[in-house]
């Protein structure tokens, strides 16, 4: 059976008459068109088509300066991938598939995210590893004032019970449609902010807990925009109150069915393929920080003395360290935390993987795991334990990224100079248009009114 084929029996077993093909660029929105009953088989089989010139948009819609994909650069295809068609409950008779970009001839496109994502979990395959994935984010429900700012929707107490109840009409919403959509949610639950909620999904595959976590993040906000009030996973909304984090939950398998990462006989229950891995991480986490916080505002986040990661270190059952092992027994896995949903959690998932397989390629040594609350140290504290500060703002992160050979190859030639440039722009825009230097931490209104409802 082809591929179109199968599309086209997966959008007739759940009713689909539409179908939204998108994807997320280097700016990390979601872009997509949408099809008609006349028009699904030819888009089935050969997919929709885009102007290249789009990938060198920031999240500002500005093109930027001098861009490498030009209006001259011609066209891609975007095929829909069969596996991650999905029906929109809250859209009757609509569906979603992510796809694969192709150039004009079927050529795969290799600055496709999503292809990068899927090569990097093919490489740990080659060394015999299937990865397993679990992704977990925060966001706000705010509603909008008269004077067009956003106020926290509910001022609860931290997994209160009565903010669950008083939400209920959203929440049972959202775990209803995930359900729907074939997502299997592991929990979900008031956070410590005002109006701050968090949504984990249950572990998979790498690709398909991308699919999967991006396509939930967009029926929460299409679920309270219809309820005339806004979810936000911004990074950091207002510097009063905590930012919404990403965590990625990972975890290996070799092809015997076993975990290579664990070893009870260690102190930290981890095996010299587990410290490897850990060790990987921490030797990329700089690079790594453009992927996965890729924001001027993202880094209003990370500060030292939040329950956020502000250095390179890992630590057992320690919330506050970039790299947390959760508490001993099955299941024991690795816990990345640095990174928010502004990112292409495709790139960041590539980055992460790459990292880990070059740490194990090497078998690099970790350090110690850090036994202090790491929260609350100084970047000189954390120095003397060995855990140097992560980059603090976006133009250090990009420019570690930039001299990173590992993360560079994993992103490919075409990726890594547009994703830079998108990047750069982005952060040139914040300090032309938010009024702040550039290592302030407050919150500016410039950043709320680019990224509070578009991530």
């Amino acid at each position: 059976m082809s591929d179109a084929e199968a599309a086209r029996e997966r959008l007739e077993a759940i009713g689909a008459r539409y179908l939204w093909i998108g994807y997320h660029d280097y700016a990390g929105l979601a872009r997509a068109k949408a099809v008609g009953p006349d028009r699904l088989d030819d888009a089935l089989a050969h997919g929709v088509g885009w102007a290249k010139a789009n990938w060198d948009l920031a999240i500002t819609d500005h093109q930027v300066p001098d861009p490498l994909f030009a209006a001259d650069s011609g066209d891609f295809r975007l095929v829909p991938d069969p596996a991650s068609i999905r029906p929109l409950p809250h859209r009757e008779g609509a569906a979603l598939a992510y796809g694969w970009l192709t150039e004009p001839d079927g050529t795969p496109w290799e600055g496709d995210p999503r292809r990068r994502l899927a090569a990097a979990e093919d490489a740990l395959a080659s060394r015999g590893l299937s990865v397993g994935v679990g992704i977990e984010a925060e966001f706000y429900v705010a509603r909008p004032s008269a004077d067009g700012s956003f106020e926290p929707d509910d001022h609860g107490r931290m997994f209160s019970q009565a903010e669950l109840d008083a939400r209920w009409w959203l929440l049972e919403t959202v775990l209803e449609g995930l359900a729907t959509m074939g997502i299997a949610v592991h929990q979900i639950a008031k956070e410590y902010g005002q109006g701050q909620y968090e949504l984990s999904l249950l572990p998979t595959g790498a690709l398909p807990a991308v699919d999967a976590f991006l396509a939930a993040r967009d029926l929460i906000k299409a679920l309270a925009r219809d309820e005339g009030i806004v979810a936000t996973f911004m990074p950091k909304p207002h510097e009063d109150y905590p930012g919404c984090g990403l965590h990625v939950h990972l975890s290996l398998t070799d092809a015997s069915g076993g975990d290579p990462l664990v070893d009870p006989r260690d102190p930290a229950g981890m095996s010299a393929a587990g410290l490897a891995a850990i060790a990987g991480l921490l030797t990329h986490a700089a690079g790594q920080t453009a992927l996965g916080s890729p924001t001027p505002n993202s880094f209003k986040r990370l500060l030292p003395g939040s329950w956020a990661p502000a250095h390179a270190m890992w630590a057992v059952g320690n919330r506050a360290a970039l790299i947390r092992i959760p508490a001993p027994g099955a299941g024991r896995h690795l816990e990345y935390r640095s990174g928010d949903m502004s990112a292409n959690l495709y790139l960041h998932l590539a980055g992460l993987l790459a990292a880990i397989a070059d740490g194990l390629d090497h078998q690099a040594q970790a350090p110690s795991p850090v036994q202090v609350d790491v929260g609350h140290l100084s970047d000189g504290e954390a120095a003397a334990l060995g855990a140097p500060r992560l980059p603090y703002r976006l133009d250090v992160a990009l420019d570690a990224l930039e001299a990173d050979v590992v993360l560079c190859e994993a992103m490919g030639p075409t990726v890594v100079p547009h994703y830079l440039a998108v990047k750069r722009f982005e952060w040139a825009s914040y300090l032309a248009e938010s009024g702040l230097g550039a290592d302030d931490v407050r919150v500016s209104e410039w950043e709320r009114a680019t990224y509070l409802e578009h991530v």
